[in-house]
């Protein structure tokens, strides 16, 4: 069983390797050294061709133009090539998230429930028996078997407020979401209702039952102003981030050598 600081390390773990990958397929798929040395070309021959414009230089515009139809084609395929690369770490990066989100143990005290349709809005019942805290609701609509929105709501259970949330999703047309209640005591019963889009055929609600990933930091973020992060794929990258600038440091430092 993957305990929740385990989950933690694992997460960590994995942002560590997928920084390590995404370095390699760069450096496997792409020469990152020829395209230093077009990029550096294809800048200082746009910069000859501004100044001989400026001087009305049609001489030298035509030489440097030579110039540029020689370098460009393979400039541009590298380019190309990038687009390629991300694709690939696009697909990489989706991987680990599913993977992470397949035994990520906050999920398993969820509850789903599926509204009833009451003419003016879908309702449901959702029991408050777990933990203390901001419980996040995910509601869901769909026509048939395709989504056609998403948004959400938190349900303060056992507390007035919080300075730290869950996070929430909103996609596809608007839905307002509404609860009976400001805040509920615990063994209450929150009700929750949609106003989801037209020819809308089901609604589900998924409560995160008080529990989900995140960090509590001892320093504010300064343009997000919080000292929480909420979220596996936060997280995720973050640790990916640093991993990648301390990576590329290394492999600097050995070039040098």
């Amino acid at each position: 069983m993957i305990t929740m600081e385990m989950f933690f390390w694992i997460i960590a773990i994995c942002g560590l390797i997928y920084a390590g990958l995404s370095q390699f397929i760069r450096g496997r798929l792409i020469d990152m050294d020829r395209m230093k040395v077009l990029q550096k070309e294809v800048n200082s021959l746009n910069k000859e061709y501004l100044d001989a414009m400026k001087k009305q230089n049609d001489k030298r515009m035509a030489e440097i133009k030579v110039k540029q139809d020689k370098v460009m084609p393979e400039f541009n395929g590298m380019m190309i090539g990038q687009f390629k690369v991300m694709g690939v770490i696009i697909i990489v990066f989706m991987s680990f998230m599913w993977m992470l989100g397949s035994i990520d143990p906050h999920l398993e005290d969820d509850v789903v429930i599926e509204l009833i349709n009451e003419g003016n809005a879908w309702c449901g019942e959702i029991p408050l028996s777990g933990a203390a805290g901001p419980w996040y609701v995910d509601v869901k609509a769909y026509e048939q078997d395709s989504q056609k929105a998403e948004n959400g709501t938190v349900i303060y259970h056992g507390i007035e407020g919080s300075s730290f949330l869950p996070s929430g999703t909103i996609n596809g047309e608007p839905m307002d979401i509404s609860l009976d209640k400001d805040s509920y005591s615990k063994n209450e019963v929150a009700i929750i209702c949609a106003v989801p889009p037209e020819y809308t055929t089901s609604v589900v609600a998924t409560t995160n039952g008080g529990t989900w990933f995140h960090l509590k930091l001892p320093f504010e973020i300064p343009i997000l102003n919080t000292r929480t992060l909420n979220g596996v794929n936060i997280w995720f990258i973050l640790v990916a981030i640093i991993a990648g600038i301390g990576i590329g440091q290394i492999k600097k430092r050995v070039d040098k050598k």
